[in-house]
Parts: structure tokens; sequence; C-alpha cells
């Protein structure tokens, strides 16, 4: 297995379990972040396993943020990282705190 499918690999388990250690959960974002640089090497097939498992970080979204909290400031990681805005999973901090609105169709 290559470096790209065994970050996925990790990625994609580490989304399973927002329930473990806020330091496992910082090690998921840095994961995600090496994902991100070689996003054009992933195969379609790879992206879109990416994408599945982004939408699982973002539904449970607070529930990793509150293990992150527990053990380290979150902006402080993001800052030291120099975290784009591109690389929203290091704003799990701001996502917790937008309001969901509700859209319905008339």
């Amino acid at each position: 297995m290559n470096d790209l499918e065994s970050w996925l690999v990790q990625y994609e388990t580490d989304v399973r379990f927002p329930d473990v250690s806020g330091m496992e959960h910082l090690d998921m974002l840095l994961t995600r972040s090496r994902l991100a640089a070689v996003w054009q090497e992933l195969t379609p097939e790879q992206q879109d396993r990416l994408s599945d498992a982004d939408q699982r970080l973002l539904y449970h979204a607070e529930q990793f943020y509150q293990a992150i909290v527990a053990v380290a400031d979150l902006a402080q990681w993001r800052n030291e990282s120099a975290a784009s805005p591109e690389e929203w999973w290091w704003y799990l901090d701001v996502l917790t705190n937008v309001p969901q609105f509700l859209v319905t169709g008339d």
C-alpha cells in the first residue's frame, strides 16, 4: 500500500470514531492536511472516498471538536500549522458555532 492509500485508509478509519482522544483527532487533522496536499495525485475513486470521509467528519464535527478542546487549543494548532481557510477541517471550532438554517422550498 502506498502512502496516499495508507493516509486515506487512516483518515477513513479516524472519522468513524469521534469518541476517542482529542490528540488522536489532531493527528487525524494532520493526516487530512497531507491528503489535501496530494489531492491531484488521488484517483477519482480515492477522491470520492475522501469526500465521503469529510462528510462523516462534518456530521460529527461537534464531537470531534469537544474531544480536541479537552486536550488542546485548536486555534493555536491551526495558527502553528499555518492552515488556510481552504483547510476547513482545522476550523471545527468555527464550524460548530455556525447557526444551522433550514432551507425549505415554497
